[in-house]
């Protein structure tokens, strides 16, 4: 990481290169990999410099693609996704799938192209001004306004986008200054980019004593862990602190199964409202709450607890509840911290271990797992297939390191009650911002992070419709990715459980049963076709062992929507009649 840019010896500093060498060494400096981008010729500089800079262009089908291909890449490694989109509607068509990664905290770097600085207000080819857009959801946009500061704008985008919390960053170049030549010792200086465990800072050791004092009175004491716990890289500190005190954790979207989900100790989201509920001490770290949680209020969280509450960015504490004690640090500095003087002061679990509120878990857990088993169990041979028979064979048959990207309205409901994850990153969706058809793409990027891995992407009809044919990208860069269609020829639920609807629309149907595995068979994924129950465990194994993209086309019950229709999902409008 750093500058060699402007370390290199006199005769180099005098060559003369366009925008785009300067482009290419930041990424081979920052390790990037691969570039998620669309052709356009406002980019071609920076496509040009991508080989000699050790840099995979991975060409999609769609500029929305790109930035959903990044942001997967990021979720599964820790690492930034990159993506390249041309100018006007390139940049606009990738929007969507920056502000995914804006609401889930992703760190995302996108460079994109524009018209020249000397066409601006006259209608120029493509015009469109991306920081100006992207920068309601964006940590950091910057339109590049003179060449010398190319280097330093692009490493300010990977520096704000790792800085807690992390999140998607732009730069735009127009094409008179990308296209520009001169020399590299004009570029600026500055923007040095660190790594993540350079920056770490713990906490006040003051602070610490205060939060081990609350935990040790507490009688049920609940650890809630966020999206900070996988970009701190925080899983095993998490894991020893829970395990040393004995006090049930419950991890969130990329935390989830930073403490294995089948672990005594974890709290599973589908059922955690007993205890987020009723908890008298919650230490939440690197946990934002946010509106499907009704923004850390009752009756999901107990408004009488005491909070302690764990984060690197001092604006995110108190943000949402009363944290009475605040502690500001890297998650996995300050577990460590926890664990350490927890240690010191002979602070254990020895008390809780066989006590009731660990009983009441067990209890929980057991209840509803018995109750999964049995409602399966009715649905097990019906025709059309039901959601639970579909989502059981699958977690009885993918691999325990496998990588799951959800982009089904209805499977996600049923997968979020079944799925138990095992490690931090391990689940992949759409966050807060919930579109669809991003789940190819997000596949694409996990597969390349996560080389020789399963990586299994459950999408609807809907979304395959929008982000499907990233599967011949799959297919060309012979990426496995397996692709499990819910095939119910609907948009989003059916009209029985939307009784606001009902006799006042069109239904919002397709044509029935699409074949959609012969249509990416014609192309040469490995397809399968499946209508009844006792066809999916032998498809799925297929699939699993064709060695490349391949999609299971699934008739599912159209009656059948998600497991837990309703919830939050307008945020804080409240809907009367």
């Amino acid at each position: 990481m750093g500058e060699s840019l402007v370390k290199q010896p006199a005769d180099a500093r005098a060559a003369r290169v366009d925008g785009g060498a300067i482009v290419g060494e930041v990424l081979r400096e920052q390790g990037v990999r691969h570039l998620f981008a669309l052709n356009g010729g406002h980019t071609w500089p920076i496509l040009a410099r991508l080989r000699e800079n050790g840099v995979q262009m991975i060409h999609m089908r769609h500029e929305q693609s790109c930035a959903y291909a990044a942001d997967g890449y990021a979720r599964t490694s820790g690492r930034p996704g990159v993506l390249s989109v041309t100018a006007g509607c390139g940049l606009t068509n990738a929007v969507t799938g920056l502000c995914v990664a804006g609401l889930t905290g992703s760190p995302v770097v996108c460079l994109a192209g524009q018209h020249p600085t000397t066409e601006d207000q006259l209608g120029s080819f493509q015009e469109a001004y991306g920081s100006e857009i992207c920068r309601t959801f964006s940590k950091f946009t910057k339109r590049v306004l003179d060449w010398t500061t190319i280097g330093l704008d692009v490493r300010m985008a990977f520096r704000e986008a790792m800085s807690p919390p992390p999140g998607p960053t732009l730069v735009e170049i127009p094409t008179n200054i990308l296209y520009h030549q001169d020399e590299v010792a004009r570029q600026r200086r500055g923007a040095r980019v660190y790594s993540p465990g350079e920056l770490r800072s713990g906490a006040d050791p003051a602070a610490i004593e205060r939060a081990l004092a609350a935990l040790a009175r507490a009688e049920r004491p609940l650890i809630v862990a966020g999206d900070g716990i996988f970009w701190s890289d925080a899983a095993a500190e998490l894991r020893a602190f829970a395990a040393a005190l004995q006090i049930p954790v419950y991890t969130r979207r990329a935390s989830q199964g930073a403490l294995p989900e089948d672990d005594p100790l974890a709290v599973r989201g589908a059922w955690k409202k007993p205890f987020t509920g009723r908890a008298d001490v919650i230490l939440a770290i690197g946990f934002k709450f946010w509106s499907g949680e009704h923004f850390g209020s009752p009756p999901t969280w107990n408004a009488e607890a005491t909070y302690i509450q764990v984060d690197p960015v001092p604006s995110r504490i108190g943000w949402h509840v009363e944290a009475e004690i605040p502690i500001v640090g890297d998650p996995k500095l300050v577990l460590a911290q926890l664990v350490e003087r927890a240690a010191a002061l002979g602070l254990n679990g020895e008390r809780r271990h066989a006590g009731a509120w660990l009983r009441e878990v067990t209890q929980v857990r057991d209840t509803f797992e018995q109750a999964l088993r049995a409602q399966e169990a009715e649905v097990h041979d019906a025709v059309p297939i039901h959601p639970a028979r579909l989502t059981r064979e699958l977690l009885e048959l993918m691999d325990d390191d496998a990588t799951l990207v959800i982009d089904s309205f209805t499977l996600s409901g049923w997968l979020s009650q079944w799925f138990g994850a095992r490690f931090p990153g391990q689940i992949v969706d759409a966050g807060p911002l919930a579109p669809v058809g991003h789940g190819p793409a997000m596949a694409i990027g996990a597969q390349l992070a996560r080389p020789g891995k399963q990586i299994i992407v459950v999408i609807g009809d809907g979304g395959l419709g929008i982000g499907g044919m990233e599967l011949e990208t799959a297919l060309k860069h012979k990426l496995p990715i397996v692709t499990l269609l819910w095939n119910n020829s609907s948009w989003g639920p059916h009209f029985e459980q939307m009784p606001m609807l009902r006799g006042r629309t069109d239904p919002f149907d397709m044509l029935p049963d699409l074949r959609y595995d012969r249509m990416f068979e014609a192309i040469g994924c490995h397809g399968e076709f499946v209508t009844r129950p006792e066809e999916i465990r032998s498809s799925l194994e297929r699939a699993f062992g064709a060695g490349k993209a391949s999609l299971i086309n699934v008739i599912g019950d159209p009656r059948i929507g998600h497991a837990r229709l309703g919830g939050n999902l307008l945020g804080s409008t409240q809907v009367e009649g």
